[in-house]
């Protein structure tokens, strides 16, 4: 198992805080009901069980059980862009410059 796929299941009793570490993460409510809010952001969310939120990187996460909670943290693939190189270019514009001229 790679950290990428590791998913997390906090067990929150009433009125547990936790500080979730900044990264892209999907919250799912899997039982109670939780209070999101992000570090540096007026956007708070409620979730109740079955409902999901997700982080995005930059943001750190405070949870707040309203009720005894299950809270599970998904990690989500990062999504690499490719990388062509900086000189594929040159041979098509050539060849199409010959090909104009």
């Amino acid at each position: 198992m790679t950290a990428d796929t590791l998913t997390v299941d906090l067990n929150m009793p009433h009125r547990a805080v936790k500080a979730i570490p900044s990264g892209a993460l999907r919250l799912v409510c899997r039982e109670g009901s939780v209070w999101i809010t992000l570090d540096h952001d007026q956007q708070d969310v409620i979730l109740n069980a079955g409902e999901h939120f997700v982080a995005q990187p930059h943001h750190r996460v405070i949870a707040y059980a309203l009720q005894t909670a299950v809270l599970r943290l998904e990690p989500l693939p990062c999504a690499r862009r490719a990388t062509a190189s900086r000189w594929n270019w040159l041979p098509r514009r050539r060849a199409r410059g010959l090909a104009t001229a």
